[in-house]
């Protein structure tokens, strides 16, 4: 199996530490606002948020959520009782976004921890006349190393007919909206946002039972596109424990999307012809962008195998937890609060934690699922001083049998723009170019 860069399993709700009751030991305590204890999977890691961080900080949210994360930031989701930052429903006016970013590990941060002195609260909308959130499931993060970020939420109209896009980007004063005609294909259907991952500067918006919405982050005037999922995986509708069988991802820089699939549509617990499988977003024909199944196994495989029977843990079908972010065919799961990570095509744990997750424990089931865990890659600086750069990065260390030469993809790119209008193609091509780089002949070819 290839080396991957240093990530961890990040639990997405983070421990609030106490301040101390004693006066002496409350007026020295000044931790930095966020810290980690880095742990490597198959343990989880847990982000540390001290009451300061929290606005405010007399009566800090017990249960504040990580929404999203980029390469050395973190987006925060924090409310005021009676409500928490994880619920899927807030009070959208009692809500509030804080970005921690520019996390190290010197300056008197304890040995295997990585902080973040403050936090960037985001501002309100509109005066605060409009909700900072509509839903936990619905804001995504596009960031880069330099410290550039863009937070942005989707709210869809119910009949889908309309949609309005929210974004914030780092160094302003005020959220800009887009009000975008909405792609879905059923009238009358509500979409149920599950999440959004970021790929290059697309956003993809989730609705695990029916399919994706994407669009470029930074455009001015973005095209909303709808992805069905693959196959014949569509739901009538969402579940509301979807989020242990079901996720979409980005590894290797390629979309993701993992099922659980139980044997007859039942809770799967004990079937032994439940499997999992994935498959990948590309363009790999001239129809153009379309669903590519990687692989599927049968859970009994995995079971019959000495390194399963190794574990200890009972033939029954897990929660599925995270997908490497360098490596799709290392996924993780989660049994009896144990994570173990298997390479899905040859069927074989490669990994098993022996104690129990320390993710934090809440007054609801919380299992180890997308919705509470998150794959993150350590910051590189992070991942150097604690000594922990000992691997090739996923941008070096390619798999050259999982993706397409640039040549061919512009081949199908130009084939499979013909058949497209002119709105959404221009949102295809800065897609696909993800505007980097000087321009390229190719680039202006499909621009024009």
């Amino acid at each position: 199996m290839s080396a991957a860069w240093p990530w961890v399993i990040l639990g997405r709700v983070p421990r609030v530490v106490p301040i101390p009751n004693d006066a002496a030991a409350a007026a020295a305590f000044r931790a930095a606002d966020f810290s980690i204890r880095v742990v490597l999977p198959p343990q989880a890691t847990v982000l540390t948020v001290a009451p300061l961080a929290h606005p405010d900080p007399n009566d800090p949210d017990k249960y504040p959520y990580i929404l999203a994360a980029g390469p050395d930031c973190l987006l925060l989701n924090f409310a005021v009782e009676p409500f928490h930052g994880v619920d899927s429903a807030v009070d959208p006016h009692e809500t509030y976004l804080i970005v921690a970013r520019r996390f190290r590990t010197a300056r008197g941060v304890q040995q295997g921890h990585a902080a973040a002195p403050d936090g960037e609260r985001i501002p309100g909308r509109r005066d605060g006349g409009m909700p900072v959130v509509y839903s936990v499931g619905s804001v995504g993060l596009v960031a880069s190393y330099d410290g550039d970020y863009t937070v942005a939420e989707l709210e869809v109209d119910k009949g889908g007919e309309r949609a309005r896009l929210f974004r914030f980007r780092a160094g302003g004063d005020r959220w800009t909206q887009n009000d975008l005609s909405c792609p879905l294909p059923a009238e009358g259907r509500e979409w149920a946002p599950a999440g959004v991952v970021a790929q290059k500067k697309t956003l993809w918006w989730f609705d695990l039972s029916w399919g994706l919405l994407s669009c470029d982050a930074f455009v001015a005037d973005p095209v909303l596109l709808f992805h069905k999922l693959p196959e014949d995986r569509a739901l009538g509708m969402a579940r509301p424990d979807i989020h242990t069988h079901r996720c979409v991802t980005v590894s290797r820089r390629e979309l993701r999307y993992v099922e659980i699939i139980p044997e007859d549509g039942g809770d799967g617990h004990i079937k032994e012809a439940a499997t999992v499988s994935m498959w990948t977003r590309r363009m790999t024909t001239l129809a153009g962008w379309e669903w590519d199944k990687k692989y599927s196994m049968r859970f009994k495989e995995l079971w019959d195998d000495d390194t399963y029977k190794d574990t200890g843990l009972p033939r029954k079908v897990p929660v599925l937890s995270a997908v490497c972010p360098s490596n799709p065919d290392l996924v993780y799961f989660a049994l009896e609060q144990r994570l173990f990570g298997v390479d899905v095509p040859v069927h074989k744990v490669v990994e098993a934690a022996d104690e129990a997750h320390e993710l934090v424990n809440m007054p609801w089931p919380a299992p180890a699922s997308c919705r509470y865990v998150h794959a993150w890659n350590l910051p590189p600086w992070v991942a150097r001083d604690l000594d922990l750069v000992g691997f090739s990065s996923s941008d070096e260390d390619e798999d050259q049998t999982e993706e397409l030469d640039e040549e061919e993809l512009v081949k199908l790119g130009m084939e499979a723009a013909m058949r497209m209008d002119p709105k959404t193609l221009k949102s295809e091509v800065y897609n696909f170019y993800d505007y980097e780089g000087p321009p390229s002949p190719e680039r202006e070819v499909m621009t024009e």
